[in-house]
């Protein structure tokens, strides 16, 4: 299942990334059929547009979707997303009274009544 998962997000991110050149893929194997029922110049052979204005309209709708202001608003909320840290510990402790606070505070380093030992793993016997 995760396979499968994997393997349709894969083809989904690749049909994004190339979907000009799949649009060029489909104009190229219906050519015949853009040429007689889509092209805009159809009724004027002596063009020999052949369907490439069909083609130029729908790369620049793709463009356009792709450059569309509401997908830049979107990129642009991706990049203004910060993340703001502050220390919980460090103001709780500056508004309690003298009396209340800990011996030491996250700030300075090890807490009050912490063994500071240097770690030997285990000796095995064979």
């Amino acid at each position: 299942m995760k396979r499968l998962a994997t393997i349709l997000l894969l083809l989904l991110m690749l049909t994004q990334a190339f979907s000009k050149a799949l649009i060029v893929l489909d104009y190229e194997a219906n050519k015949d059929f853009i040429t007689k029922f889509l092209c805009i110049n159809r009724q004027k052979p002596q063009l020999q547009c052949n369907g490439k204005c069909y083609l130029k309209k729908k790369l620049k709708k793709a463009d356009q979707a792709e450059n569309s202001p509401a997908s830049k608003e979107q990129k642009q909320k991706q990049q203004d997303l910060t993340l703001y840290y502050q220390p919980l510990a460090a103001s709780i402790s500056l508004s309690l009274p003298l009396e209340a606070r800990p011996l030491a505070s996250p700030l300075e380093g090890t807490p009050a009544g912490a063994q500071i030992t240097v770690f030997q793993p285990p000796k095995f016997t064979v």
